[in-house]
């Protein structure tokens, strides 16, 4: 991040993905929040260094920039602190910005296997998501479904139960099986019936444990019966119904 995008974004103030700390007192506590929220959505920025009065805010620079980089590492890498460390070493910079150091931490996204990214070693009172410029803490629904989410298979190829083939839509299935013969006419996909092409598609999976097989969320979405959708949705959704933000 050059000079320039800095204090535009200064101008911009904190949003989904860029925060302001003071850290004048060597680096907040507060940050780690802030790394799970953005961790848990869709990453973003933390700017050490800018105050804050009367709404507005101002480089301030901080004092000891190397001992707090290498106090966010020590904390980085402490399994206690921070459940997945996910910064590399280009992510953790020092600006000089206006004759004043900053301390510029990059946090990326987390993929959905290290999701949720929780703090002091509880996932229920540690795991935090991003909406606009705030850090909330995720109720316990949240973050079991994101729990669910990181196993080996993603919640699109789970196996939907009472769902059979006789869900889908015939003439959909058709027009599906046409516009995939339109792109590759010759492709061996095409040989197999209506189970079997599904099956090399994700839409319909065998699971080798219990011996149980069907139509999965993928297949029911590739090739759409209205009327199954509604009611799939409905079933999909009524374990996150009724939830609650907490402001950390």
């Amino acid at each position: 991040m050059t000079e320039a995008e800095l204090l535009n974004l200064l101008d911009i103030g904190e949003d989904q993905e860029i925060e302001f700390k003071s850290a004048e007192g060597g680096l907040p506590k507060s940050i780690w929040e802030t790394v799970s929220s953005f961790a848990n959505t869709e990453g973003g920025y933390l700017v050490l260094g800018v105050q804050e009065q009367q709404g507005q805010r101002h480089i301030a620079g901080i004092k000891n920039p190397e001992a707090q980089r290498k106090a966010f590492w020590d904390c980085h890498n402490d399994a206690k602190k921070l459940s997945a460390p996910l910064c590399n070493e280009d992510d953790v910079q020092i600006l000089t910005v206006q004759d004043k150091q900053l301390l510029l931490i990059h946090i990326p996204q987390a993929s959905r296997i290290q999701r949720p990214v929780y703090i002091n070693g509880n996932p229920l009172s540690g795991t935090y998501k991003r909406n606009f410029e705030g850090d909330y803490r995720c109720t316990e629904v949240e973050v079991r479904q994101m729990l669910r989410d990181a196993g080996d298979e993603p919640q699109d190829y789970s196996i939907l139960e009472h769902f059979t083939i006789d869900d889908l839509d015939s003439d959909t299935l058709k027009a599906y099986r046409n516009r995939f013969a339109s792109r590759e006419p010759d492709h061996p996909f095409l040989a197999l019936d209506n189970q079997g092409l599904l099956e090399k598609l994700g839409g319909w999976q065998r699971d080798r444990k219990t011996q149980q097989e069907g139509l999965t969320l993928a297949g029911l979405l590739m090739v759409r019966s209205g009327a199954c959708i509604i009611g799939c949705r409905a079933s999909l959704s009524c374990g996150l119904s009724g939830t609650t933000q907490h402001k950390s």
